[in-house]
């Protein structure tokens, strides 16, 4: 079942969790089992015998269970409200009470001068149009994303809204824009039609519409036209200069554009053992028919790039090699592609030329300002050289431009944790792991142990073990491993943490051990500064932006790091102080020369660190 609302509350039966602002109660799945039946018969009384059959069977203890099931679940949302929201029926059973509409979390302002493009629906006979319906909306997102002055939400956040139950005026409320764009698509054959609609989602009123019918060879001219449509309307209704969405960058190959849309959506998809590299498989196919498909090159090159951190394989280096060839190929064929500028950005990080990486971002952004994702790298970027502040703005607009994105939250949170918000950074982590980001229970759970609650940190770790990626889950899935990297991480116990400690330097010392983004901030944890600085140049991750990023936080453990003799070393190996002469450096860091006794970028590899 889909999330819900319960007066303040928000439940998410996914991850078996009720939120409310920044606190959040997890729940056995039986207990959320309980709720999950009362809300579909909210304002129905339903029978204790019923709810024992349906959810404990025959159950000896049933009886029992479901009492303790209804005692917890008023306790819990007895923790946010002082209403009673489950009502006892003598004799008979339970009820969910009707909520009154007063006691709703109030809707966020709309911006009159934002739009959302929603999934298109596919009408198709077979319903096997799904990708394509999807990829068409996303062209359109990407094309209206050049106005100036309109804000356009993310894929992510725009696919993410419930489309079938909820009003426009909903909708727009959970997005926060003014206009909606929505439509169909609809393939027989050889013929496809497609269907657009602007809404103004205050009232739904619908403000333009138009019908495209043609061959499937036309698909990119629809795309186009749809794009310069929408943005000729808006630019109209809002006041706005008229920019002209791009011609599309696409390949003229219905059937190379057909398996790019779906192994670009494998990619979105992120997590999986086989999904990036069923994406990748598919990539490559529509790159076989059309070798001059940039954006298939451009999207190899990212999902070679990222499968690593997302999926265990023993060739991961021949990944990130991969990953550079389709960015070379990808920028041959065009050197401005906003997305081959983005992995090179990543590459550049992977490498450790933070200094380069952020230059890339910025040329990407004068290219593509408000491409989300191209602005996420920056502000990460910035975030890796300790200036928080001059990143907070970046990630302020991405949140709200992309609300609904659950990395995005994560990525904030850290942010929140280098400037010493530790309650906002743990609201942050709970609202990305409610919106299914999995990873985020570690930040949720660290947070939960520095603040004293290591006990619970460990139940909320254990109760959501299955919200976790597959990746994640690998690592974790020896309840043995479990124990230890919970004790050392959560309680801090100098024996766990001596365990946990030998065995990542016995996986940093392995010449073909995977490099995880979460191994190399274990050592931080773990006050071992000198490994992590070991761990990030000689087998770095996808993601080494935001483990360096992790050294600014105001902890013991950050500061180690800082502080320790190898540091200056480590930072110009990295091109902290290059960065730091073009936007600034962090209060917390002295400058020092870079000439004298400066070390050498090349050989410092080859120099062992300082204990």
């Amino acid at each position: 079942m889909e999330a819900f609302s319960i007066g303040r509350c928000r439940v998410t039966p996914a991850r078996n969790v009720i939120a409310c602002g920044a606190k959040l109660i997890s729940l056995e799945p039986k207990i959320m089992a309980v709720l999950v039946y009362l809300k579909r018969h909210q304002g129905e009384v339903v029978e204790r015998i019923t709810l024992l059959d349906e959810i404990w069977n025959d159950d000896e203890a049933a009886d029992d269970s479901l009492t303790r099931a209804i005692s917890l679940l008023r306790k819990a949302f007895g923790s946010f409200d002082d209403i009673s929201y489950i009502e006892t029926i003598p004799k008979c059973g339970y009820r969910l009470r009707p909520i009154p509409s007063e006691t709703a979390i109030a809707p966020a302002p709309q911006h009159s001068r934002a739009i959302a493009v929603l999934p298109f629906a596919d009408l198709s006979p077979e319903n096997n149009q799904g990708y394509f319906a999807d990829g068409m909306a996303e062209e359109i997102l990407n094309a209206l994303t050049r106005m100036p002055d309109v804000r356009v939400v993310g894929r992510a956040s725009s696919f993410a809204v419930d489309t079938k139950t909820k009003s426009a005026e909903q909708i727009g409320a959970d997005l926060s824009v003014g206009y909606l764009l929505e439509g169909s698509l609809r393939k027989s054959g050889s013929v496809v039609r497609v269907t657009a609609r602007l809404l103004q989602s205050s009232d739904g009123h619908q403000l333009w519409s138009d019908i495209y019918e043609g061959a499937i060879g036309d698909i990119f001219d629809f795309q186009d036209r749809i794009a310069r449509s929408i943005s000729h309307e808006l630019a109209s209704i809002l006041g706005v200069e008229l920019a002209s969405p791009p011609t599309s960058k696409f390949t003229k190959s219905p059937d190379a554009y057909a398996l790019f849309l779906q192994g670009r959506e494998l990619v979105h998809h992120l997590n999986g053992q086989t999904t990036i590299p069923s994406g990748i498989s598919l990539l490559e196919q529509a790159i076989d028919v059309d070798p001059e498909f940039i954006e298939a090159h451009a999207w190899l090159a990212l999902a070679h790039f990222i499968l690593p951190e997302f999926s265990r394989t023993p060739e991961w280096r021949e990944h990130f090699n991969l990953s550079g060839k389709a960015l070379a190929r990808a920028l041959e064929l065009d050197p401005n592609c906003s997305m081959a500028l983005l992995v090179k950005a990543l590459r550049s990080a992977y490498c450790g030329e933070l200094d380069s990486a952020l230059n890339v971002y910025e040329q990407a952004i004068s290219l593509d300002p408000n491409n989300i994702e191209t602005m996420a790298g920056f502000g990460l970027g910035l975030m890796s050289i300790g200036l928080n502040e001059q990143a907070r703005p970046h990630w302020e607009r991405i949140i709200e431009q992309d609300p609904l994105c659950g990395i995005w939250h994560t990525t904030y949170g850290g942010l929140l944790l280098a400037t010493g918000e530790f309650e906002k950074a743990e609201a942050a982590f709970r609202r990305s792991f409610e919106l299914g980001f999995g990873a985020a229970a570690f930040g949720v759970s660290h947070r939960m142990s520095e603040r004293g609650a290591s006990d619970a940190a460990i139940e909320f770790m254990t109760a959501n073990f299955d919200a976790l990626a597959p990746v994640e889950q690998a690592e974790l899935r020896n309840p043995v491993t479990r124990f230890f990297i919970y004790n050392a991480y959560l309680k801090k116990s100098s024996f766990a943490k001596m365990i946990v400690r030998a065995a990542l330097k016995m996986r940093l010392n392995n010449h073909d051990a995977q490099p995880t983004a979460a191994s190399v901030i274990g050592f931080l944890f773990l006050g071992d500064p000198t490994s992590f600085m070991q761990n990030i140049l000689e087998k770095p991750n996808p993601y080494i932006g935001y483990t360096v990023a992790r050294i600014w936080e105001p902890t013991a453990e950050s500061e180690s790091v800082r502080t320790h003799a190898s540091f200056p070393a480590f930072a110009e190996r990295l091109g902290l102080p290059r960065a730091w002469d073009k936007y600034g450096w962090p209060d917390n860091v002295a400058r020092w020369t870079t000439t004298g006794n400066r070390v050498d970028p090349v050989d410092y590899p080859k120099r062992p660190l300082q204990a």
